[in-house]
Order: structure tokens, then sequence, then C-alpha cells
């Protein structure tokens, strides 16, 4: 368990709709000791990125309403150097590509352990 990202002082968005997600989310989140804002749409991301100061972002791409490739080219227009980390269910080459090309800092392929999440943070934080 040493491997854990410490995220403590760190303030992360989270872009999640799914109920179940974001728990399993907020568990890893509580042993990593991060600060999390959650919003559950693209709308209310692009807001929230707006409005304040995230070390990291991480985003769900299947969003209810906009998808999480247009929200993260449209946070890139204003925001160019928070790491954003997108979580995604696609194991597709090209799905990922699509992700990297649309701002992505990374990629975390949903279901993912503790492990991978404090790997890909901890290259960023």
């Amino acid at each position: 368990m040493s491997d854990i990202v410490n995220l403590s002082n760190k303030n992360i968005l989270v872009v999640e709709d799914d109920e179940m997600n974001f728990i399993y989310l907020s568990q890893i989140f509580k042993l990593t000791k991060g600060n999390i804002t959650r919003v559950k749409n693209g709308k209310d991301a692009l807001s929230q990125a707006k409005e304040n100061k995230f070390d990291i972002i991480l985003m769900d791409i299947q969003l209810p309403d906009i998808n999480g490739n247009t929200v993260t080219k449209q946070i890139r227009e204003f925001d160019n150097k928070t790491p954003i980390i997108a979580q995604t269910a696609s194991r597709s080459p090209e799905e990922t590509d699509e992700t990297l090309e649309a701002g992505c800092t990374d990629v975390l392929v949903k279901p993912f352990t503790i492990e991978d999440f404090s790997k890909i943070i901890g290259n960023f934080i």
C-alpha cells in the first residue's frame, strides 16, 4: 500500500455521472487524501474548470450531455496546463488516440485498480 499516491492539499475535479463509479473513486480519494469536487455532466465540468483552479481533472468520456472529449477540447481553449486524465471503459486504440488528440494528458481504462490510478496520477502531481 506504500505505492498509493498522496494527494493531500490537491484539488481534483471528478467528472463522473455514474453513481457506482463515483463511489469507487471516492473510496480511492479517501485513501489518497485528495480534495474532490464532483460534477455529473460536461456543462458543469466546463463551469467548474472556468471558475476554480484544480491540480488535476478526472474526465469521464461517456457523459449524459456532452462527450468528455468535447469537454476536454473546450477546457483546453482556456487551460492548457491542468492535467486531464480520461477515464473510459473503451480499450480501443482508435478511441484512446481520439481522447489524447482531444487534449487529455493520459487515459485510465475502467475498471482500474488503486495501483493503476496512483501510477498515472502520480506522473502529473
